[in-house]
């Protein structure tokens, strides 16, 4: 993100937080990716009183909405302009490769609709769950009928989206060295030439800051994230091998 989009975007919560003040009733953005999340958390103390809160749908989301609320609102008083779908695949059991990710994300933005407009999305074993801006569900509905050479439905989402997170899969990771793009290959099952890729071109943070230098150093409860493979969160070392390597816990979320 460059200078300019950041001060318009600087202006655009500014903005925001003088009209829940004005206005009395909460206001909200399209969903922020973590970038963006980053500058509001450096600016929300100078929105006082105005509170500042940010939803994903369930614990652990990267993609966020911001509210703007007056001091007197409650927690429970604010609703989240977004919905949660499920995009079902009509005939999973006969699909020889089922869609990922990245699929069902060009899908979406194929119909028309900007990635603002979108939340995260999770692949599940019948298809996927989308976090939506609620303007966009019935558009969504009727646009989206293909997901690859998948025919799939939209349905609202009944389950808990608490659930969706998971836990993550926990693995083994053994490095020569604790540099990020060791940690990435390993953790994410790829060459050491993949991830130093994903990091050159802009694809890894580190807790949420994009991260450009392959060889920084990573440590324990560091969340290293790669955008369109998913998440690690880094455990304990357990203890280095005869042959030198570092042997380190994590949990893989893809």
């Amino acid at each position: 993100m460059d200078n300019k989009d950041t001060r318009t975007l600087e202006n655009r919560f500014a903005d925001l937080a003088a009209r829940a003040e004005r206005t009395g009733y909460p206001q909200f953005t399209d969903f922020l990716d973590t970038a963006e999340q980053d500058i509001l958390d450096r600016m929300q103390r100078r929105f006082a009183p105005v509170r500042v809160a940010l939803s994903g749908g369930y614990e652990g989301a990267e993609r966020r909405i911001a509210s703007f609320c007056p001091s007197f609102m409650q927690d429970e008083e604010v609703y989240y302009p977004y919905v949660c779908l499920k995009i079902e695949l009509a005939d999973a059991r006969f699909l020889r490769k089922k869609p990922q990710h990245r699929d069902y994300l060009g899908a979406v933005l194929g119909c028309g609709i900007e990635r603002k407009m979108t939340g995260d999305i999770l692949v599940v074993e019948d298809g996927a769950v989308i976090f939506l801006m609620q303007e966009m569900e019935q558009y969504l509905t009727d646009s989206l009928t293909g997901v690859g050479a998948a025919d799939v439905r939209i349905e609202p989402f009944t389950g808990d989206p608490e659930q969706l997170g998971g836990d993550g899969k926990e693995v083994v990771i053994s490095v020569a060295s604790m540099r990020l793009d060791a940690v990435l290959a390993h953790g994410f099952g790829a060459s050491r030439g993949d991830a130093a890729d994903w990091i050159r071109q802009g694809r890894v943070q580190i807790n949420h800051r994009e991260c450009t230098k392959a060889d920084t150093v990573i440590t324990e409860g560091q969340i290293l994230t790669v955008r369109g493979r998913g998440r690690l969160k880094i455990g304990t070392q357990k203890g280095v091998s005869k042959s030198g390597r570092i042997q380190i816990t994590a949990r893989r979320f893809t």
